[in-house]
């Protein structure tokens, strides 16, 4: 019974992976994840904004539940009651003696040293190490692993701790909204901490003075962030959909849209809710909520475990790493702003992308100043090469050829950058280079290690569609075609065709078919696609065979 419904539960998480990114994909660019305190609870353990001014409450020997009470339910209104009450105690208790040295210059109100020990306290607990339930728990751990490879632009979050310093190291993080508003931002491999950070302590957002002055400057941070929500998906996560402050940075950002866009606004929205039901099954719906009067809908989703929406995220792609695509375009905006050449310039040689003469080159954008021997060097691939312009090149369907020595040596590592579970094809140039011997050794001296894990990653199906392939298909259907043609769903006709007798079809035959597949909307799933790109490995390999057997003495005798 436990296995039928963990099964069940997969299926449906499958699904909603597949539907999940085939609308992320549908928006024409990656998304951005707006976490809440949530994801700070789920992996690191740390409290919420209500748990942290209840800890030090504590400490500073008053009661909390009194300070709300007396705010009448207004939570800033208390957490400012608590600092003053926390303000002498900070001032005065041993404790706190390290702290004082360090920040008395800086610490020139009542709410300063409160401020200053929550940040002390983060600092000291936000550290993916063993202890964090994202390294202790096992499930969570394996969240972790996937949500480091997420493929975002960016990253906006209320949260003062670390944790998305350590998950997105090498994007550009802005604290508070003084340093977001004022920044020359490019809104791609950075993180906006909207509500401060540990690291500066008077950055954060607390006490009812500062969500004041937050409010009022909301609306320019809402006029920065409608730039991406106007571009990109906006995955939340970690938050309640009743927020008060998330809803009134929607709210800003609902009225600078106009209620003619909103529909357009929503269909960017995701908005995910954790259950903390173990057997809960993942529910992915279309639903609606209200701003300014109007309303617009969202994609609500409701799971338990996070581990599939994250591999989600880690299967998108994009042609450049994301830090290198924000170095390009914070100096093409430079270029484009300050286009005079000077003593510090070269002039700028340029041809539009889409003159006749620009199919002759295969670097079609360059920033920089560039001598003739730099032009020379350039790699002839580049970093924006796609798993898709391989694939479409094995198959016989892409316009131009790649140079093999190149392709293996710096585009498949450094443009596509496969994971350890990849497959690509790579047995076409391989041969092209000469590497594959007669007898079909492979010669990887001087190829990065990962062409070599490609080509000898076994091709094969599951178990369980192996048993019944075995069972219905085995002497039935013998060739690609009659697979295709049948009532079979299609993740088990792309298992079938890796366990077909290659015997009874040609290399030309299963062309034929991954061709017709490669353009077909029945393979844009996520699952439907790693199926099919097995596929192309086998085909590649059997192309390269077929040509070893032509080219053997053996064979032409």
């Amino acid at each position: 019974m436990t296995s039928g419904l963990t099964d069940d539960r997969q299926t449906i998480e499958d699904t909603a992976s597949a539907g999940l990114r085939e609308s992320l994909v549908s928006h024409g660019a990656l998304p951005y994840l707006f976490m809440g305190s949530g994801i700070s609870r789920r992996y690191l353990g740390l409290p919420d904004w209500v748990g942290l001014l209840r800890h030090f409450a504590s400490e500073a020997g008053v009661d909390f539940n009194y300070h709300l009470a007396s705010a009448n339910g207004d939570l800033p209104s208390a957490a400012t009651s608590i600092a003053r009450a926390f303000h002498e105690h900070w001032w005065k208790d041993p404790a706190y003696t390290l702290q004082r040295e360090e920040n008395a210059e800086i610490v020139r109100d009542d709410e300063g040293g409160l401020k200053v020990a929550i940040a002390a306290y983060i600092r000291a607990n936000d550290a993916l190490v063993d202890g964090v339930p994202g390294v202790d728990d096992v499930a969570l751990a394996e969240e972790i692993v996937h949500l480091r490879t997420a493929v975002v632009d960016g990253v906006i979050t209320t949260n003062y701790d670390s944790l998305t310093d350590q998950l997105f190291s090498n994007f550009q993080a802005y604290v508070g909204q003084d340093e977001l508003m004022m920044s020359d931002a490019q809104f791609i491999a950075e993180t906006y901490k909207i509500h401060g950070a540990a690291t500066q302590p008077l950055s954060l957002i607390l006490t009812k003075g500062d969500y004041e002055r937050f409010s009022n400057r909301n609306h320019y941070l809402a006029a920065k962030l409608l730039t991406i929500f106007a571009e990109h998906p906006v995955i939340f996560v970690g938050y309640s959909l009743s927020d008060e402050y998330l809803n009134e940075i929607l709210d800003n950002i609902a009225t600078a849209v106009g209620p003619d866009r909103l529909g357009e606004l929503g269909r960017r929205i995701y908005f995910v809710e954790w259950n903390e039901d173990t057997g809960f099954q993942t529910v992915v719906e279309q639903t609606s909520i209200e701003r300014g009067g109007f309303r617009f809908p969202i994609t609500r989703i409701e799971t338990h475990s996070f581990k599939w929406l994250w591999e989600v995220l880690s299967h998108l792609e994009r042609p450049f790493p994301a830090a290198i695509l924000r170095e390009l375009r914070k100096h093409v905006f430079d270029l484009v702003t300050h286009p005079e050449p000077s003593q510090n310039r070269e002039v700028v040689r340029a041809i539009p992308i889409d003159a006749d003469e620009a199919d002759e080159y295969r670097v079609v954008f360059g920033v920089g100043a560039f001598s003739e021997k730099d032009l020379q060097n350039l790699s002839t691939i580049g970093r924006s090469l796609r798993r898709e312009d391989v694939e479409r090149d094995v198959l016989g369907i892409r316009k131009r050829g790649f140079d093999a020595g190149n392709l293996l040596t710096s585009g498949i590592p450094d443009g596509i950058r496969p994971g350890h579970t990849s497959y690509l094809p790579v047995h076409k140039y391989l041969h092209e280079l000469g590497r594959i011997a007669p007898d079909r050794s492979i010669d990887f001296a001087e190829l990065p290690d990962v062409v070599r894990k490609l080509a000898e990653r076994r091709v094969s199906a599951s178990a369980q569609n192996k048993a019944r392939f075995d069972r219905e298909v085995s002497g039935v259907l013998k060739t690609p075609r009659e697979v295709l043609d049948s009532d079979y769903p299609m993740y088990f006709k792309l298992e079938c065709l890796v366990l077909l007798d290659p015997d009874d079809y040609s290399a030309a035959d299963l062309r034929e078919a991954l061709v017709e597949l490669y353009e077909s909307p029945e393979t844009t799933s996520q699952n439907n696609m790693a199926l099919l790109r097995r596929a192309i490995c086998l085909y590649d390999r059997r192309v390269v065979l077929d040509s070893l057997t032509r080219e053997s003495p053996d064979s032409a005798a």
